[in-house]
């Protein structure tokens, strides 16, 4: 199961880095900032939003569970960046300490949020596909009830206006409107704890002058079958399954942006169950 986290963090000056790991976002449900949530986490994915005026110049994770701590894994688009949301994938099993994301921006020196994807060997995933069987997506989005407030997780229930029938659901994927750049991840009960989500952005962003080439991957995940992405990529059941009855879906979406935005969401789902 995919558990997403993160980090408010104060970037530096252009090419200079800000302190790390930054503290832990409101709502968020870490212990310790850039600790895993168990021991036995494996780093699959790292990254950051920015705000709108100020563009990533330089990002960078240190660990010390790197081969090579010191210098770490350290990425600049540089002074001419425009790029707003940035996203690495990896390997990186963990052994201890903190997991930091720094960065340096262009402009304001804004606050924004680094992001840390934790992948865990159990919880109740498949892998799925990009095709699958028995698709579900609700006609009318859901609209968050209120604004997000800058680098705090907002919830949200999601309760489509027609009752989805009782059964076991796997969540594909979303899109995301009336946002910059944002992540979103899940709460359900049988999700046991891990919250699996991923970095996104504005579906019609898609064609926008910030989506370079340093942040093709997150273009790449503004789709409708991300967790489908993610399992083909690694190898590893990371579609995750929950159940409908008629209480009612039982699934919370949280979304974090830089920026306040009131976000609209439209979940695809497969009924498997």
């Amino acid at each position: 199961m995919l558990d997403l986290h993160a980090n408010v963090i104060t970037p530096g000056a252009v090419l200079v880095l800000g302190v790390g790991p930054g503290v832990i976002a409101v709502g968020d449900g870490q212990s310790v900032a850039g600790v895993p949530i168990r021991p036995d986490a494996e780093l699959i994915g790292f990254g950051m939003n920015s705000a709108t005026a100020d563009s990533i110049a330089r990002i960078r994770l240190e660990s010390q569970d790197m081969v090579d701590p010191i210098n770490g894994i350290d990425i600049a688009p540089g002074a001419t960046s425009t790029v707003l949301n940035f996203w690495h994938w990896l390997h990186l099993k963990y052994r201890t300490g903190q997991r930091a994301v720094r960065a340096g921006t262009n402009v304001g020196v804004t606050a924004g949020h680094s992001l840390l994807l934790d992948y865990y060997p159990d919880g109740n995933c498949i892998m799925g596909s990009e095709a699958m069987e028995n698709e579900v997506v609700p006609s009318v989005s859901t609209t968050f009830a209120g604004a997000t407030t800058a680098n705090i997780w907002l919830a949200q229930a999601y309760a489509p206006g027609t009752a989805l029938p009782n059964g076991k659901y796997a969540l594909l994927g979303s899109r995301c409107s009336a946002i910059t750049q944002a992540a979103i991840r899940f709460a359900h009960a049988d999700f046991k704890g891990f919250k699996p989500g991923y970095i996104t952005a504005d579906l019609n962003q898609a064609a926008a002058t910030s989506w370079t080439t340093s942040s093709k991957v997150v273009a790449e995940l503004n789709t409708c079958d991300q967790f489908v992405r993610i399992s083909k990529l690694f190898n590893k059941p990371c579609v995750p399954v929950f159940t409908v009855s008629n209480a009612g879906t039982g699934l919370i979406m949280e979304m974090i942006t830089p920026q306040a935005a009131t976000p609209v969401v439209d979940l695809f789902l497969a009924k498997v169950g």
